[in-house]
């Protein structure tokens, strides 16, 4: 069964103004025929043109009032609610993009195999799955709250560049991700990384992860060979890290050092149930009502304007 929702059901009372803009447009339309006495004949410019002109223009008022529609719905912050088959967990990417990562043992380099496979997941997840994301180095940052909105997380994950703080805080990160998190009760944690931790200790990691019920999946990304680094020393991926901090929390390893098997690796984590899941529509809303205001000025100036 689908419902309809609001968040700030308040900013409803907006919808008023439509009788409002009927009301001024008809009046706009009385007003401008009373003011056509001061010329002649325009029933005969009319016949002759073939152009209606104090046309009613019904559908610039029909565009206009849908766009009023959406943008009072989009503020309101509407939610629709329905019953799917989706995952059972929220789930926060955190994305190592240390300097490390630039190494190129795998095409492009791993932070840019790492960030089109995290698109990828994105969008094998099931409708209604809430995803955060992070970036880390030996700093962290949120590129996105938890959040159901795909194209939100797809343009976070985009955004990540190399940071600019040396080394890999996974401590850090976990920190940040439980604070997203918040009080929800399935987390899942799925940190993408070579696994070269220099800063904090894998024990207080793995012990934080337990007190809060967070379960780590870790994808290793890099060759068993490794890569040439900018400084010219071969960096290879620790998978004993990785591997720990996974086995202790009850998530999985992955070892990625290809597109086919990050996807592989995804696939594996993603648990579905069936649960009533609810989206926020307010940014699509918003969205077709910036597209239709261009579309009614785009008509305004040109196919409704007859005389300048």
């Amino acid at each position: 069964m689908t419902s309809i929702s609001f968040i700030y059901p308040s900013f409803l009372f907006f919808l008023l103004l439509v009788p409002f803009f009927i009301l001024i447009y008809f009046l706009g339309i009385f007003y401008n025929k009373k003011r056509s006495v001061l010329f002649s004949n325009f029933e005969a410019l009319e016949r002759i043109s073939g152009i209606e002109i104090f046309s009613k223009n019904y559908v610039s008022l029909y565009i206009n009032i849908i766009i009023v529609c959406l943008l009072t719905f989009a503020i309101a912050g509407t939610v629709v609610n329905y019953t799917t088959t989706t995952s059972s967990f929220s789930y926060v990417l955190a994305i190592d993009n240390s300097g490390s990562m630039k190494t190129a043992d795998i095409s492009p380099n791993r932070l840019e195999a790492a960030k089109n496979s995290a698109k990828k997941f994105v969008e094998m997840l099931p409708p209604g799955v809430e995803v955060g994301v992070i970036e880390f180095s030996g700093d962290t940052k949120v590129m996105q709250d938890l959040d159901t909105s795909q194209i939100k997380t797809l343009t976070a994950i985009s955004s990540i560049d190399l940071g600019e703080v040396q080394g890999t805080n996974i401590y850090n990160a976990m920190l940040v991700a439980n604070k997203l998190f918040g009080d929800r009760r399935m987390k899942s944690l799925i940190l993408i990384s070579d696994g070269q931790l220099n800063v904090g200790d894998t024990l207080e990691i793995i012990n934080y992860a337990k007190r809060n019920s967070i379960l780590i999946h870790t994808i290793a990304v890099g060759t068993t060979e490794g890569g040439l680094t900018e400084f010219n020393t071969i960096s290879k991926t620790d998978e004993d890290v990785l591997k720990s901090l996974s086995l202790e929390t009850n998530g999985r390893f992955f070892r990625a050092s290809d597109a086919k098997t990050f996807q592989d690796s995804f696939s594996y984590i993603l648990k579905e149930t069936e649960r009533e899941v609810s989206i926020n529509i307010s940014f699509y809303l918003l969205i077709l009502a910036l597209i239709l205001l261009a579309i009614s000025w785009t008509l305004n100036n040109f196919r409704f304007r007859v005389f300048p």
